[in-house]
């Protein structure tokens, strides 16, 4: 083959990966180079030595005129070896490649938005199973023109096939690697190989020339063809057959015609060989440039307005010249000879071919999205029924996961226009698109856009509703509550109730998180609770926190919140689900809240839901502080604000946590630097309920800092926020105790006394053993030491039965400086080592080095602490583990998980040896054993 000729080198490479994809090693090759380097015949040689090897060959050729054709690339990688049905298609498909069975034939899914990363995940999946039969060669020619998503489903296998033994071969120009960078997920994989094939030496083109035109070709000869391609071996090959077609000899003299044929004589030449062939062939020849390669030669001639076996002819014919690699289906050797094609097109008629593709591929029953990404190229008309496939294809594009598609497809669909009636929708449609991918600030312009340009009631409370459920997302109840107001002003005379139940559920919701918004809160809980047909979860879920702001027992909390969580109806991305979560953290109900949160994660992740990621991992952060489970706090910190770009409603939950875990680790500057970054920097008053948790770290860093003044003022305030926001009573932010505090420091004892005395007794009423162990322990700091000692050992005893072990190392501690104080040094240092063990467990450094090192400079010696058991385990252990315990695979595991087998086993290695078990069986019993596992 004249194009791998000074291929030795790279020839060489692609047989190796092929020879540890064989001793299953997957790996990735890029093949790297300008147009006409020889990409493409590497890529066909990997082929047929794939083949012959027994491996599965996966190939696709993307295109530039298909970028907008949401899985494009995959579909033409793994339909044609999917079973159209049966049991082994079933197989297949089954766990967690359910997925993305709907990316394939006729059993797309498209009752609810698909995650991208779910899909991903199946795909990945999809392809371990048909691992099990050869093993998997994917080969993606042109990748720099490939689809988005598709270019992620890559970088996410390349990122697992360690796992997954699978060799994936690309060519990409040099130049073009996509501006969104997802082609450098695959050269940032584990030891690539990236092959840039470079240009033909001198001596190369001489060979190819005595091949071509006779083996006593002149070195004169040689050199001028060298010259004028630069060694491009599609450029030498095309210039020999120029030059053989026109009978030039391999002469000295010879040379002056290869210089005379000029340096745009390759293009010239394929031009003039599509120019003097017949009109239907030309005409075929600039159907399969529009359409792309690999189309059926029927939709080819319908492109082409000529009859099936004609253009069947054509193709035959196109490839006789050299133009086209295959007849059936259509495909050029080249890309270079595509553009070629594509440029007898004049300019003024290229929209008018697409359009012809547009209803040729819909008669032909492609995929919507196929066919609106020719519509993208037509020039704006005001079609409505243009309008109509854009919007289609834009709600398929984001059911299978790519929003920044669908977002593509309604920009055209905005500019078209549509009619005055579908604007605001589809604007509105748009706005949504952008929010789902975290393009906020596009997304509130489109939104905003959308309900100015909305002239009727249905579609005003629509685009009010869309643009309140943002702004609510983004962190603004404020904003959100009087748009919903509206919309429900605009339903009251419209005929859908079930409409107008979602909108006022949402309402409440909003206003419950407005700390201004009580009066509408109350308001609107006695609408909704009189309409028919609501969902009982919605009112349940807001009575359950009623019942705390109340100062009722926290059984009845617990009993409501319980009610309304049941079947789970209320879900990550409405309202009413935080309520009755909130309530569970208040009565600390860990566990429960815990198993809730990890829930609403597990349907944020497969339905794609991108905006409440911060707010579910400031949940899952806060649960895991609470707990003591500092190393797990921190995770779900770092995940959510990597998740949850500004603003977010999250956002604020997770800097409160951030700031809490500073000042326990003693970071009192990383502390104020995280405060000062958010929404209460440079003392901001809070106006939300997500603002709270923030505002009580704010007070502990001041309290940190030595600020009495300051903490005292945001105490304050704290206490106004919670009386404004409808209660006076007991809540999560101890504002009392840390007025306390404040007023201690000052040197007003009987002020700090007052408050925590008021704490203790609304603790003991609320009947939370943590709530009445903390104000015990603040108690204990202001009294005698008989009586400190009793409030110390009930506060351990209270806290011994629960989850807070960061809260029990704390009282321990303090109990053991009290037993020292006494001079009872044996109980002390007992007490103390305890402490710092937990401490240690905890994950929390600090506290547990000052209690050793308290121990040792009052003369003992230092302890040798050991974290074993369940709190040794990391977080990550933690999650494999507990799946483990309950029964699943290591594969349902990895799908649950989305990693791979092997990082499943690596964790199941290190917990086995971190617990000393041998055996699944001995893993659940040790789970078993201790408390909140």
């Amino acid at each position: 083959m004249p194009e791998l000729v000074e291929r030795d080198a790279e020839v060489r490479a692609l047989e190796r990966a092929l020879a540890r994809l064989g001793a299953a090693q997957g790996g990735v090759v890029v093949l790297e180079g300008g147009a006409g380097a020889g990409k493409t015949a590497l890529l066909k040689h990997v082929r047929r030595l794939a083949v012959n090897r027994g491996c599965a060959v996966l190939s696709a050729r993307a295109a530039e005129l298909e970028r907008e054709f949401a899985f494009g690339v995959v579909r033409q990688l793994f339909e044609p070896v999917l079973p159209a049905a049966g049991l082994e298609r079933s197989r297949l498909f089954g766990g967690a490649a359910g997925s993305a069975e709907g990316l394939f034939g006729a059993a797309a899914r498209v009752d609810a938005p698909g995650s991208l990363y779910a899909v991903l995940n199946g795909l990945y999946w999809l392809l371990v199973s048909l691992a099990e039969r050869a093993a998997p060669v994917l080969l993606v020619d042109d990748v720099h023109w490939a689809d988005v998503p598709s270019l992620r489903f890559l970088g996410f296998l390349a990122r697992r096939l360690d796992s997954c033994a699978a060799l994936v071969v690309v060519t990409t120009r040099s130049a073009d690697r996509g501006e969104d960078g997802s082609l450098d997920d695959l050269l940032a994989t584990d030891d690539p190989t990236l092959l840039r094939p470079g240009n033909l030496s001198v001596r190369a083109v001489a060979e190819l020339v005595r091949r071509a035109l006779g083996p006593d070709a002149d070195e004169r000869f040689c050199a001028a063809c060298h010259e004028l391609t630069g060694g491009n071996p599609l450029f030498v090959r095309e210039l020999l057959r120029v030059l053989a077609t026109d009978g030039v000899r391999p002469t000295a003299e010879g040379a002056a015609a290869v210089a005379a044929a000029g340096p745009d004589a390759i293009r010239w030449y394929v031009t003039a060989r599509l120019r003097r062939q017949r009109p239907e062939v030309r005409a075929v020849a600039q159907a399969v440039a529009i359409l792309g390669d690999d189309v059926a030669l029927a939709d080819v001639a319908g492109q082409a307005e000529v009859p099936v076996p004609e253009a069947a002819a054509a193709a035959h014919r196109l490839t006789l010249e050299g133009i086209f690699e295959r007849a059936d289906p259509p495909a050029f050797v080249h890309a270079v000879v595509r553009d070629v094609a594509l440029m007898l097109i004049p300019v003024q008629e290229l929209g008018l071919e697409h359009e012809r593709a547009a209803r040729v591929l819909l008669r032909a029953g492609k995929p919507v999205t196929r066919v609106a990404a020719h519509l993208l190229r037509t020039t704006p008309a005001g079609v409505a029924e243009r309008v109509g496939l854009l919007a289609a294809a834009a709600e398929q594009a984001f059911r299978h996961g790519a929003p920044e598609n669908a977002a593509v497809f309604l920009d055209r669909a905005r500019a078209e226009p549509p009619p005055p009636e579908q604007r605001a929708e589809v604007s509105r449609q748009l706005g949504n698109c952008r929010a789902h991918h975290l393009a906020l600030a596009d997304a509130d312009v489109h939104l905003r856009e959308a309900l100015a340009l909305a002239d009727s009631g249905r579609q005003r409370a629509l685009c009010a509703y869309s643009l309140a459920r943002f702004r609510n997302a983004c962190g603004e109840p404020r904003e959100a509550v009087p748009l919903l107001v509206r919309a429900l002003d605009d339903l009251a005379g419209t005929d859908d109730p079930a409409l107008v139940l979602e909108v006022e559920a949402e309402l409440i919701g909003m206003a419950r998180a407005d700390l201004a918004g009580r009066a509408e809160l109350v308001r609107r809980l006695d609408s909704f609770g009189s309409r028919p047909g609501r969902p009982q979860a919605v009112l349940d879920s807001q009575a359950a926190l009623e019942a705390v702001l109340a100062g009722r027992p926290a059984a009845e909390a617990i009993s409501l919140a319980r009610s309304a969580l049941a079947g789970d109806v209320l879900t990550p991305e409405r309202c009413g689900l935080w309520a009755a979560v909130h309530t569970l953290l208040v009565t600390d109900q860990l566990d429960e809240a815990d198993r809730r949160m990890q829930r609403a994660l597990d349907t944020a992740v497969d339905r794609g839901l991108l905006l409440p990621m911060g707010i579910v991992r400031g949940y899952l952060a806060r649960i895991a502080f609470l707990r003591g489970d500092l190393a797990q706090a921190a995770e779900h910190v770092e995940l959510g604000t990597a998740a949850a770009p500004p603003p977010n409603i999250g956002l604020p939950l997770l800097a409160a946590t951030a700031v809490d875990l500073h000042l326990e680790h003693g970071e009192a500057p990383a502390a104020a630097a995280a405060l000062r970054t958010g929404v209460l920097g440079d003392d901001r008053p809070p106006h939300s309920s997500a603002h709270l948790w923030l505002l009580g770290a704010r007070i502990r860093l001041r309290l940190a800092q030595g600020d009495h003044v300051r903490a005292l003022a945001d105490a304050e305030l704290c206490r106004k926020s919670y009386e404004r926001w409808g209660t006076g009573e007991l809540w999560d932010v101890l504002w009392r105790l840390s007025a306390a505090q404040a007023h201690s420091a000052a040197a007003r004892p009987a002020d700090a006394s007052a408050l925590i005395g008021e704490q203790l007794r609304l603790a003991r009423e609320f009947a939370v053993p943590r709530h009445i162990a903390v104000a015990l322990r603040a108690a204990a700091g202001l009294a005698e030491a008989a009586e400190a000692r009793r409030y110390l050992e009930e506060a351990v005893e209270l806290l011994e039965a629960g989850q807070g072990r960061l809260e029990l190392a704390h009282a321990r501690a303090d109990l053991g400086e009290l037993h020292l104080r006494d001079g009872d040094r044996s109980t002390a240092r007992a007490t103390i080592r305890r402490a710092a063990e937990l401490a240690l467990e905890c994950r929390a450094e600090a506290l547990a080095a000052r209690l050793t090192a308290g121990l040792t400079t009052k003369g003992g010696r230092p302890p040798r602490l050991r974290v074993t058991g369940l709190p040794a385990l990391t977080p990550s252990e933690r999650r494999v583990a507990r799946l483990a315990a309950d029964a699943l695979t290591n594969r349902q595991i990895a799908e649950r998980l989305y990693v791979t087998e092997k990082t499943v086993e690596a964790h199941l290695s290190r917990v086995f040896r971190k617990l000393e078990v041998r055996s699944r069986i001995q893993l659940v019993n040790r789970f078993s054993a201790e408390p909140g596992n």
